[in-house]
């Protein structure tokens, strides 16, 4: 039955693939980066795995050769469950989207200018936020970067005791989003680009340099005049996983400024590295496994998914003594289901959002939630249609905060990073519905930007 159970799984995602191509990529980019995604995480990886004989959830490699549990018996499972998910889940979008009807909207190029500057202005903003927070917390940035420093980012306390200011990373890369969007000249951006890279490696925040790796793409490959052909598809799609590799080979030696072991040679990466890190599913699978053997332990019914929302926001000091209630019940849950030796620190293993759905509804998770996260991203582009300059915009930053939270499943986490994305559209945002003009009122000689 497994084999049906893929099967369908991989029809329903052609449904939603085929649904997304007859409305138009461009207008629903949100549903068109959870059908990729998908596809890799709940389809190609878990059977990929599947064929190989992978046991157990971290493989047995190094010191994982004789630990974790054995999760062979629930391929079956899990995939049973990712075909009635995703069957939800496009049901739900394809049974709620409208096609658009909004008339398009382009941007002068008289106003482009003033528009860039203001971008920059911000990007300057965000950056002089994080760089005085890493000051303030007693790391000299350049002692980091030459690799001189005895403290590394990646583990250096905020100077407030939270990551509110450090955090304003996520801003950056979407001010670098609207530059490439407002057609910057590519010197310029890459003058931008270049120290953002430099900051989130030296943070450690590789999730950061894949989302601003993918919001250049997501404008580059949907802006309209671009017309969407193999030759450029597979262009992106090397260049994406090359830059995954690198970032995931190289990660820890720029961290602690070991950069003479960088390698950046494509030939030399082991390919099997991104089977482990979109490997989501097997913690997916566990949890079936964890549950099914551990019948005493309690879905928290929302209250990591949604109540932790509210912990994440709150100041760390109007708790009692001083300290968050973490980790989240999913968060302990998923460790627990490791079952990895007591004396060992977390490991960070993530499930996808489908095994944060589980862990919070039970089997309800499969069916339901999916659904209504159809309905939700449905909403989501009618409020941001894709022919309008601010709402194409927002389905790009919307699309990066959706990665984050499939491939993690935190959606804590995930509405951390929205708004953090989503600040530079709020302050930029009037500027450009006022700039805004009608498409058909641009004279076809004067440079536009949709």
């Amino acid at each position: 039955m497994i084999w049906l159970y893929a099967l369908v799984n991989g029809l329903a995602l052609l449904w939603g693939a085929r649904y997304a191509w007859r409305v138009g990529l461009r207008t629903v980019i949100p549903f068109a980066m959870c059908l990729a995604l998908l596809s890799v995480y709940c389809l190609l990886t878990p059977v990929c795995f599947y064929l190989m004989g992978r046991e157990t959830v971290t493989g047995d490699a190094g010191y994982f050769r004789y630990v974790g549990k054995n999760i062979a018996a629930y391929y079956e499972t899990g995939l049973f469950a990712y075909m009635v998910a995703n069957l939800c889940f496009v049901g739900g979008f394809v049974a709620h989207h409208k096609p658009e009807e909004t008339v398009s909207q382009v941007l002068p190029a008289s106003c482009l200018p003033a528009l860039r500057r203001f971008v920059v202005l911000l990007y300057g903003l965000f950056m002089a936020i994080v760089l005085v927070d890493i000051r303030l917390s007693g790391v000299s940035l350049v002692d980091v970067f030459l690799g001189t420093s005895e403290q590394a980012l990646f583990s250096a306390p905020s100077v407030s005791n939270t990551y509110y200011f450090r955090a304003f990373a996520d801003s950056i890369i979407t001010t670098l989003v609207l530059y490439a969007y407002l057609g910057g000249r590519r010197s310029r951006l890459i003058a931008l680009v270049v120290p953002a890279f430099v900051l989130f490696a030296l943070l450690g925040f590789r999730y950061r340099l894949i989302l601003t790796v993918l919001g250049l793409l997501l404008v580059y490959l949907f802006r309209p005049g671009r017309r969407i052909n193999g030759w450029r598809w597979a262009w992106v799609s090397v260049t994406l996983i090359y830059f995954l590799l690198m970032i995931t080979y190289n990660r820890w030696f720029v961290i602690t400024g070991l950069y003479d072991r960088i390698r950046l040679n494509p030939v030399a990466y082991d390919y099997a590295v991104l089977l482990e890190q979109t490997r989501g599913s097997l913690a997916d699978f566990n949890l079936l496994r964890y549950y099914a053997e551990n019948p005493e332990t309690a879905h928290d019914y929302g209250l990591s998914m949604f109540g932790y929302v509210v912990v994440q926001i709150v100041p760390r000091h109007l708790f009692p003594g001083g300290e968050k209630p973490y980790p989240s019940p999913f968060i302990d849950v998923l460790d627990k289901s490791l079952e990895l030796p007591v004396t060992w620190a977390r490991i960070g293993e993530a499930s996808l959002h489908y095994g944060a759905f589980y862990a919070g509804f039970g089997w309800m998770g499969f069916v339901v939630l999916p659904g209504l996260m159809g309905w939700w991203i449905s909403t989501a582009i009618r409020r941001n249609p894709g022919r309008v300059p601010l709402g194409f915009l927002g389905q790009v930053g919307f699309s990066l905060a959706l990665f984050q939270f499939i491939t993690r499943g935190y959606f804590p986490q995930f509405v951390d990073h929205f708004v953090y994305l989503f600040i530079p559209l709020w302050l930029i945002g009037s500027r450009i519905r006022k700039a805004a003009e009608p498409q058909s009122t641009i004279h076809p000689l004067h440079e536009a930007v949709h």
